[in-house]
């Protein structure tokens, strides 16, 4: 069953979306490593949102027996693109990691919302 909250896209909300994330997979006894991999990478999704979006960002958490898919929708018009950072960038790594650790990942358009997902193999 899949389960969804919305916060403000600011920075401070990448905590909330760890925790409401944590505890979802939790309660879906999901391993604790598969849980650690979600949260970090939950904390770049949304923390690409609050950067890039403005307004509410939708986060929904799903696990079945095999996969957790996790999406995370803002109003943003943007596509996220998936670029190599250099050694001296600040920042910019986000998608990276998500592409090096998630089993996969990506984007839709729905209505005037932007989703990217990504799912991990339980």
């Amino acid at each position: 069953m899949a389960r969804a909250v919305e916060f403000l896209g600011k920075p401070a909300s990448v905590r909330k979306a760890r925790v409401f994330t944590g505890n979802v997979l939790v309660d879906d006894r999901v391993e604790g490593s598969v849980i650690e991999l979600a949260e970090l990478l939950v904390s770049e999704l949304v923390t690409n949102a609050a950067v890039h979006a403005r307004g509410m960002v939708r986060l929904t958490v799903h696990a079945d027996a095999h996969w957790v898919r996790i999406e995370v929708e803002d109003q943003g018009r943007g596509r996220p693109v998936l670029r190599p950072a250099t050694q001296d960038d600040v920042d910019g790594r986000g998608l990276e990691i998500v592409d090096a650790l998630a089993t996969d990942w990506g984007t839709e358009r729905r209505a005037a919302h932007k989703v990217v997902w990504f799912e991990i193999a339980r």
